[in-house]
Order: C-alpha cells, then sequence, then structure tokens
C-alpha cells in the first residue's frame, strides 16, 4: 500500500487536485473580501474585531499553497498547512451545524454559495486526507530519490 501513495502520479495527482481546488477557492474571496468577511461572520465562532483579518488571511494562504502545490514547491509545508486549515473547516462546519445554523459555507465564495451540511464536513474530509497523503509521503519519496542518487 505504502508503494502505491509514493507512486509518482499518484503523488502528482494529490497535488494538482487539492492545489488547483484551492487555488479556485481564493480566487472569489480575494476579489471579493466583504463577502467571506459575512462568511466568516455568520459562523459565530470569531471575534467581531478579527473577523476582517481572518477573511483577508485565509484566501491568501490558500492561495499560496495551492500554487505551492501545483508547482511542486514546499509540498510538506503547503500540505500542513492547508491540512490545518481543513481542521478548522471541519470543526467550524461541524459546530455549525449542531448550531442549526442556516449559512453559507463560505467555502468558494459568492460565485458558488452552498449551505453548511454533513456534505461539505465529508468534502473537506476528503481534501483532508489528500493534504496528510501529501505531507506523509511526498517529501519522503523525493528523500529517497536523492539518497538514492548519491
Amino acid at each position: 500500500m505504502e508503494r502505491i501513495l509514493q507512486h509518482p502520479a499518484i503523488l502528482w495527482a494529490s497535488r494538482i487536485v487539492l492545489g488547483l481546488i484551492f487555488i479556485v477557492a481564493s480566487v472569489d474571496k480575494i476579489a471579493i473580501p466583504e463577502v467571506f468577511a459575512a462568511n466568516v461572520a455568520a459562523y459565530q465562532l470569531v471575534p467581531v474585531s478579527l473577523v476582517n483579518v481572518v477573511a483577508l488571511v485565509i484566501p491568501w494562504i490558500e492561495l499560496t499553497c495551492g500554487l505551492f502545490l501545483v508547482a511542486g514547491v514546499r509540498l510538506r509545508a503547503s500540505s500542513a498547512a492547508l491540512s490545518g486549515l481543513l481542521l478548522v473547516f471541519i470543526g467550524a462546519i461541524t459546530i455549525s451545524i449542531f448550531r442549526g445554523l442556516n449559512i453559507d459555507c463560505g467555502c468558494f465564495g459568492s460565485s458558488h454559495a452552498t449551505p453548511v451540511g454533513w456534505n461539505k464536513v465529508i468534502e473537506d474530509i476528503g481534501m483532508l486526507l489528500l493534504g496528510l497523503h501529501l505531507f506523509f509521503f511526498s517529501e519522503r519519496k523525493q528523500e529517497q530519490q536523492e539518497v538514492a542518487a548519491q
């Protein structure tokens, strides 16, 4: 199983898919930050004084890490950052479901309004698995290739 997870084609597909998802997700949030700020505020988890900061920082992390994944740069750091964000997103969506909030997840900005729900939790868990796959296997594969070349 480990050989399959370390296969270059599988690693390539994981980083391209996850990278493109986060690049696309960030674009609308960066272009129209006030809409994403309203989405962040709707979760009622971030202090009002920090909503704008969170709404401005998250999309740039998504874009930067997404670009790094697509470019094959800093794979471990980028996948760790995105996995951390996904854990936060999963937690926020789950809390909102249990609170009975009927809000837009804010996942892809205003261009793709989708209500929070278990389907979003499952989607985020799928992306988290891709991120963890990259974190645990991409660098190890590169290190093994470098050692073999020496």
